[in-house]
């Protein structure tokens, strides 16, 4: 499994990488045969997000408040699948005390038991409540709209 959070700045483009969530899905089959997500929730502590930058990783945990909230939270309301290995998954995604309602486009492989998911969203941080971190005296700024990427294993 592997959580990517990408994004600009002034000086580059940057992202932060997790390999540390739990979280499960629960999938059934819909009567026109394609996979149907009823209820998935997935948790991921925000400082297991590296960048591979320690003064990066200091300034995004500082802007993620990770002192006061620990972990990002993912939870499903709906799944709507265009194919068997195509959909929008709606979900309230849980960051810094904030809660908003994110859409992720997924695509979904099964092999055996097991359905890999990946997906991806663009969102702004400031519809977080999220101040884009700044370095340097503010001479280097991030840039508000970040990408979200998964992709994750559920073994049955």
């Amino acid at each position: 499994q592997e959580y990517v959070v990408k994004g600009t700045s002034t000086l580059h483009d940057w992202q932060m990488t997790s390999e540390d969530a739990k979280g499960f899905v629960l999938v059934g089959m819909a009567d026109n045969g394609l996979p149907s997500f009823s209820k998935s929730e997935i948790v991921l502590l925000a400082e297991s997000l590296k960048s591979g930058k320690k003064g990066m990783d200091k300034n995004a945990y500082k802007a993620l408040k990770t002192d006061e909230f620990e972990s990002i939270k993912f939870v499903l309301n709906d799944c709507i699948m265009e194919t068997t290995t195509r959909g929008k998954a709606m979900a309230s995604l849980n960051i810094a005390g904030y809660t908003r309602d994110v859409t992720f486009n997924i695509e979904v492989e099964k092999a055996g038991e097991a359905y890999t998911i990946t997906g991806t969203s663009d969102f702004r941080l400031t519809d977080f409540q999220i101040d884009p971190p700044t370095a340097l005296m503010g001479t280097i700024k991030t840039g508000d709209e970040v990408t979200i990427q998964f992709k994750a294993t559920f073994q049955n």
